[in-house]
């Protein structure tokens, strides 16, 4: 979790990082699969590890522990919420 979170927080003060972040959940569901290995490809470039399972055990943290942020309130206007745990959109 350590890891998921630095992430997070990685991603809210990096407009790039957004951007790779959407390029790769929009990429998912125009395949209907593959988000948790592209989100979990692009953390470890970044210098994190954090598995595909893991990205789709925290798929619902928009949000968590705070208010929405900009970035996440994008996510979910952008209807980019409905990824299944099995990667499938």
């Amino acid at each position: 979790m350590a890891d998921f979170q630095s992430f997070r927080n990685a991603v809210l003060e990096s407009v790039e990082l957004q951007e790779a972040v959407v390029s790769r959940i929009n990429t998912a569901i125009a395949n209907g699969y593959g988000l948790g290995d592209s989100i979990s490809m692009l953390t470890k470039s970044y210098g994190y590890n954090i598995t595909a399972e893991e990205v789709y055990e925290h798929q619902g943290f928009l949000g968590e522990g705070e208010e929405l942020t900009d970035f996440e309130l994008e996510l979910i206007s952008g209807g980019q919420t409905g990824i299944s745990a099995d990667g499938n959109c």
